[in-house]
């Protein structure tokens, strides 16, 4: 499996972190938040990572090269006018040739991808998002779904929560079948633009519902919250 981690974001919400470097080179436990991606990846044998650049990109490329040192192989994709999320998978599209998983760099995960990956073939989904409760329709988005799992909905930060709590967690594992619903040049966004293309021809959009730990890093709050959760796990490793 393949992977594509979305690290272009300005991380303007966090100014005056961000102001030097890319959010996901933030700290998180002593490592930057990119080389926990990295690494957990890794662990689950995703040893081919694209990721695509914009906000001090030599900050990523010097840390990490080629990826060698970390034993993956990383390629870069610099965008001058950001693609947006889905619009980003196209300067990998040829590359793209199997099930691949989409990582939003913001996004700290414990995700077991094992077991995502178990329920996406058992599922014959052509996109399998990651959902979990969410408190926060103000800017998460809402996902509907049947008893099957099947989406049937998708509303980008609605505000409320009469369309449900389930929240998309901004993970996600795809088939390279969507391609087909990609134009190959322009931004498009995977909520706003490309999964309600695929809604409307009906194709298989499942959403894997669990409790596991993914927390995006996108405030101050949730950053330092996030934070005193690495460091008090590694003060108990260290015991």
């Amino acid at each position: 499996m393949k992977a594509v981690v979305l690290c272009a974001g300005k991380g303007t919400r966090l100014r005056p972190l961000t102001d030097a470097i890319p959010k996901v080179m933030l700290p998180l436990g002593g490592k930057p938040v990119l080389e926990h991606h990295v690494n957990k990846l890794k662990e689950y044998g995703v040893t081919q990572i694209y990721i695509n650049l914009h906000h001090h990109p030599e900050k990523i490329c010097e840390y990490f090269g080629d990826g060698s040192d970390y034993g993956v192989s990383i390629t870069y994709s610099y965008e001058d006018q950001l693609l947006g999320t889905a619009g980003a998978l196209n300067s990998f599209r040829d590359h793209l040739d199997e099930t691949f998983i989409v990582h939003y760099g913001d996004v700290v995960s414990e995700l077991n991808i094992a077991n995502m990956s178990k329920f996406h073939e058992e599922k014959q989904a052509i996109a399998t998002l990651v959902v979990h409760p969410t408190d926060r329709p103000n800017d998460c988005d809402v996902v509907v779904m049947e008893k099957d799992c099947r989406i049937t909905a998708l509303y980008s930060k609605p505000g409320t929560t009469k369309f449900g709590k389930l929240g998309n967690a901004a993970y996600y594992m795809i088939e390279p079948a969507i391609f087909k619903y990609l134009p190959k040049k322009g931004a498009w966004d995977f909520v706003k633009d490309l999964f309600p293309q695929i809604l409307k021809k009906n194709n298989h959009l499942y959403g894997y519902l669990t409790n596991e730990f993914l927390e995006d890093m996108g405030t101050f709050e949730r950053y330092e919250k996030i934070r005193k959760r690495y460091e008090a796990r590694d003060r108990v490793l260290k015991c």
